[in-house]
C-alpha cells in the first residue's frame, strides 16, 4: 500500500519518501500469496470472463451484510479496474488474470467461480540491481527448498513432478537455476507472488524517482496546531 501511494503520488508530480523502519522493503505483502480481488478488471475479456458491477455489489451485499457500505463499495469497484490498467500502463506493474481461483463464496448471489482474482506476474529480480538484497524474501514455508513457486502452471508442474516426466524436467530445471541464483545472489532471483509483486512496486518506485529509506522509523511529528505538516 505505502509502495503504491509512493508511485501514484510521484508520477502525478509530487516530491516522495518511503520511510520504511524495517531494514527490508516488501512488509508482509512481500511474503503473502499477492492476489488481489478486482472485480471487471480489463484482462477479464481476454479469459471469457463476463462481470459487471451489478454483480459484484450484489455479491458484497450478500458477504458483507449490515456493514455493506455503498458509497465505500461503489469507489472500490469503480476504481480498481482503474487502478490496474493504470498500473500496468505507467509502471513495471504486470498481472495475471485467473479463470479458475473463485470467489471465496461462488454459489453466492452474484459470486463467480472465477476471473475476479489477478495475480503479479512472476519477476526477474535482478531487474532491482543492488535493491534486490533490500527486498524482503519469502516465507521458506512457502518455497521448495528456497524456489518461489508461482500459483496456477507452476504449481500443478511440482504437485505432479512423480507422475510426469514434464513436470519432472519442469522442476528440475527450476531447482537448478534457484541453486545457480543462490550461487551468484545469495537468494532466488525468480520472483512470484507477493514477492513479485513487492519488487515489482518497488521497482516502479526506483524508475520514477522516489526516495527509499529503509532502517528509517518515525520519531515524532512536525505539526502546526492540529495539522501534520512532517515527521
Amino acid at each position: 500500500g505505502g509502495l503504491a501511494a509512493a508511485v501514484t503520488a510521484r508520477r502525478h508530480g509530487l516530491e516522495v519518501i518511503v520511510a520504511e523502519k524495517e531494514p527490508l522493503f516488501g512488509g508482509t505483502t512481500a511474503r503473502s500469496g499477492g492476489w488481489l480481488w478486482i472485480p471487471n478488471h480489463p484482462m477479464q475479456a481476454a479469459i471469457g470472463v463476463k462481470d459487471s458491477l451489478e454483480e459484484a455489489s450484489t455479491y458484497l451485499l450478500h458477504e458483507a451484510g449490515e456493514k455493506y457500505d455503498p458509497e465505500r463499495v461503489n469507489a472500490f469497484l469503480t476504481a480498481g479496474p482503474r487502478m490496474v490498467d493504470w498500473f500496468q500502463r505507467e509502471t513495471a506493474l504486470r498481472f495475471d488474470p485467473s479463470a479458475t481461483f473463485s470467489d471465496y463464496h461462488p454459489d453466492a448471489p452474484g459470486g463467480k467461480p472465477g476471473g475476479r482474482s489477478i495475480v503479479a506476474s512472476a519477476y526477474d529480480g535482478r531487474e532491482l540491481g543492488p535493491m534486490l538484497a533490500k527486498l524482503r524474501p519469502p516465507l521458506p514455508e512457502l518455497t521448495v527448498f528456497g524456489v518461489m513457486i508461482g500459483s496456477g502452471a507452476e504449481l500443478v508442474h511440482f504437485t505432479r513432478w512423480s507422475k510426469s516426466l514434464a513436470s519432472a524436467a519442469f522442476v528440475a530445471r527450476r531447482l537448478a537455476g534457484h541453486a545457480c541464483a543462490r550461487l551468484f545472489y545469495g537468494r532466488g532471483v525468480r520472483l512470484t507472488n507477493g514477492n513479485a509483486l513487492a519488487g515489482r512496486l518497488l521497482k516502479s518506485a526506483m524508475d520514477c524517482g522516489v526516495a527509499l529509506w529503509n532502517g528509517s522509523s518515525v520519531e515524532s511529528l512536525y505539526k502546526e496546531g492540529n495539522v501534520v505538516r512532517g515527521a
